[in-house]
């Protein structure tokens, strides 16, 4: 059987060229690396329900949330994308990503997301028109520590709130 040729092997090529781009500016904040491969048309959906119609309006969040999130530590991104869909001057990809986040106290967090990409050519080259990234909000290991830190401090708390209260009690009454 004689494999056909992939019609599409420099477009796939473009695209993961793409990736690189964008792998290397999230891991070395530097997003504005990947702003010549954005759409004038640009729009993202974040894993954090935030929409934003602009790509200067998701740098923005994104320095913000990045440096709340991040702080001193870093943050990579190792996409794992699916064969792209190619209907003429659009490309669709999707996949999932390996992300690695150390936050400004040396935790460790590993996590997967889901992201979609529509692509369209603009002027010969493709340009990243729409995105949107999923995450899991109940197997999301910053949420997990961040409620276990909350339930030990609160146990902590209401352990010594009780040993208070009894010892005055017991002061009262033994008096």
């Amino acid at each position: 059987m004689i494999m056909e040729k992939d019609k599409f092997l420099a477009d796939r090529e473009e695209l993961r060229a793409i990736q690189k781009v964008f792998e290397s500016s999230v891991e070395n904040n530097a997003i504005e690396d990947i702003r010549s491969f954005v759409h004038p048309d640009f729009s993202f959906v974040s894993f954090t329900d935030k929409s934003f119609s602009s790509f200067d309006a998701f740098k923005s969040q994104w320095e913000i949330t990045r440096k709340k999130m991040v702080g001193a530590g870093s943050f990579s991104s190792q996409l794992n994308p699916e064969p792209t869909l190619f209907i003429d001057d659009i490309a669709i990809s999707h996949g999932n990503a390996n992300n690695t986040l150390i936050d400004a106290k040396g935790c460790r967090y590993d996590f997967t997301n889901q992201w979609t990409v529509v692509f369209k050519r603009l002027d010969g080259d493709w340009k990243v028109l729409r995105a949107h990234n999923s995450l899991d909000p109940f197997n999301n290991p910053m949420l997990v520590s961040g409620v276990k830190q909350k339930i030990v401090k609160y146990s902590v708390l209401a352990f010594i709130g009780g040993a208070v209260l009894c010892s005055i009690s017991s002061y009262m009454i033994l008096g």
